[in-house]
């Protein structure tokens, strides 16, 4: 039998082991959940979540908040929080309810709403600060602000046009009346050696430049500049590049183009003078050939055309020697030909001519003698009578 300290012992001993594992439960108690289920806890954060506003559109201008939050979720699901970390598969949303607020500054609470019972939520931050102002709108002209009145390679810009040339802006009553210019601020990116040609974006700026809270209708324009190239006209001439072939003397061009228009700075201009020399690689040409060459210009320049043609003809050694001297040989020979032949034209001319003359003389001496005889025969017969 046991004594009665006994029992009091192990009645102690129970409760104490009792207690025990209440403490361990209680300290960890969805962790064994999660063990005991054969779950894990997992966790994933939703990074630049959208904040939906809700308030009277058509009557109050909203700014001045931080438009996303971000969330962390979890759940034992991952599947299910996959799909509600993904921004394309989500269910839930978060809100700031602005329907009861007046116009003035207000910090709002952001609530989560439609999120699965499966996943849990945390949001950082939990509040966003909003201004509330009156809505108006307004049109202005937009001006065009350049970085630079130059292109990257020194060329100037003409003036900027902006297409079109107002816009409407919608804002609050007081943020509208701090508007000092409405603006499209050209980035230097957009300007090219052609120019400017790029949709800007619309800027509203107080009277310190500092962009204001605005939607602008349309919310881009067109800014366009063209720049100014300064143009001269060269000459072409080849140079001699490679080796010549084996009883090649040199080289003959003969180019499709001996002009071409060159663009560039002022200063680039200058430099090139009035002509360009076009290197031509002979290496292995050992007969009449064309080829198209590049016109050689610097780094920001330009040039038209691009490239020309050019006739390249090989003049060989021997060949060109003693065909030049046949060539005067047979010259030298028509030339007395011709010559003796022009002196005998004009001897014979001139003998023609004066046995004609020498005869008309003769004929014209007896036709006289003739004449003069029959008069005195007629004067003799008048006499005798």
């Amino acid at each position: 039998m046991i004594s009665k300290e006994k029992r009091t012992s192990i009645l102690y001993g129970f409760v104490a082991l009792l207690f025990s594992i209440i403490l361990y439960f209680n300290a960890n108690g969805q962790t064994m959940q999660n063990t005991l289920s054969g779950n894990e806890s997992y966790s994933q954060t939703a990074s630049d979540v959208s904040i939906q506003l809700l308030y009277d559109t058509d009557k109050y201008y909203i700014h001045g908040y931080e438009n996303t939050t971000t969330v962390k979720l979890a759940s034992a699901n991952r599947i299910q929080l996959m799909a509600e970390a993904n921004e394309d598969t989500r269910t839930f949303r978060v809100t700031a309810d602005l329907a009861h607020l007046g116009e003035g500054t207000h910090e709002v609470p952001l609530k989560i709403k439609n999120l699965s019972s499966a996943v849990t939520a945390k949001l950082q931050p939990e509040t966003i600060t909003v201004t509330i102002e009156k809505k108006v709108t307004k049109d202005f002209e937009v001006k065009a602000i350049l970085p630079t009145e130059t292109t990257p390679s020194g060329y100037n810009l003409t003036e900027t046009t902006v297409d079109p040339t107002k816009v409407t802006i919608t804002t609050g009553d007081k943020t509208l009346a701090e508007i000092h210019q409405v603006v499209a601020k050209v980035n230097p990116s957009m300007i090219t050696d052609d120019g400017v040609n790029s949709n800007v974006s619309v800027q509203a700026l107080n009277s310190a430049g500092e962009p204001l809270s605005i939607v602008s209708d349309p919310v881009q324009v067109n800014v366009t500049s063209d720049a100014i190239k300064p143009k001269k006209t060269v000459n072409l001439y080849g140079i001699q590049q490679g080796t010549k072939g084996e009883g090649i003397k040199n080289y003959n061009f003969k180019f499709s183009e001996l002009e071409a228009e060159v663009t560039g700075t002022t200063e680039q201009l200058a430099q090139i003078g009035d002509s360009i020399a076009v290197p031509i690689d002979i290496s292995g040409i050992t007969h009449r050939t064309t080829r198209t060459i590049q016109i050689p210009v610097e780094q920001g320049m330009s040039v038209s055309p691009k490239s020309v043609k050019v006739e390249i003809t090989p003049v060989l050694e021997s060949t060109t020697s003693d065909s030049s001297v046949d060539k005067n040989q047979s010259s030298t020979k028509r030339n007395d030909s011709t010559t003796s032949t022009t002196k005998s034209t004009t001897s014979s001319t001139s003998l023609s001519s004066v046995q004609t003359e020498s005869k008309q003389t003769s004929e014209s001496t007896d036709s006289s003698e003739s004449t003069m005889q029959s008069t005195q025969e007629s004067q003799t017969y008048s006499s005798e009578n």
